[in-house]
This record gives C-alpha cells, structure tokens and sequence, in this order.
C-alpha cells in the first residue's frame, strides 16, 4: 500500500497518483474520475464515458466498412413491407 500526502495548489488541495497506479488502471491526464466517500473512505473510479455515434465510428478500423457480397445482397432488394 502506498501512501500520499495532501498538497495546495491555488485555492485546491490535491493529490497525485503514482505513475505505476495510473498504468495498471489504464489511466491518462484528462481522465475522469468519480469520487465519494464511504465508511469515511475516499474512494475514486475511473468514469466511463459513452461514445458518441461520430467518436465511435471515427475510432473504428477503417476495413470495418468494406461492404462485404452478403451487404451488397440486401442493398439492391425491392423493400417486402413499409420501409423506406
């Protein structure tokens, strides 16, 4: 276990989580974080941000969107109810 002094900067007093602590959570400058206090705990946790449509697809392989023969079938089929 590791142990971490409060410090001031500005009005503010934080924190810093070593390196090592970042990178088994996978965590980066800019992440967000949770906090609350439980049992007189603090406790944080990484938040989860959902992706929009745009941030996923721009962070999607671009071999993701070949069109493959089974795509091509469908795409050219008369429509077999009230689509459009």
């Amino acid at each position: 276990m590791s142990s971490l002094s409060l410090r001031q900067s500005g009005g503010a007093n934080i924190v810093s989580i070593p390196k090592k602590i970042l990178q088994m959570l996978n965590l980066h400058t800019g992440d967000k974080l949770d906090i609350h206090v439980e049992d007189s705990k603090i406790i944080l946790t990484p938040r989860i941000e959902e992706l929009s449509l745009e941030q996923m697809l721009a962070e999607s392989p671009k071999a993701s969107f070949k069109l493959l023969s089974e795509d091509k079938e469908w795409m050219h089929d008369k429509p077999k109810g009230k689509e459009f």
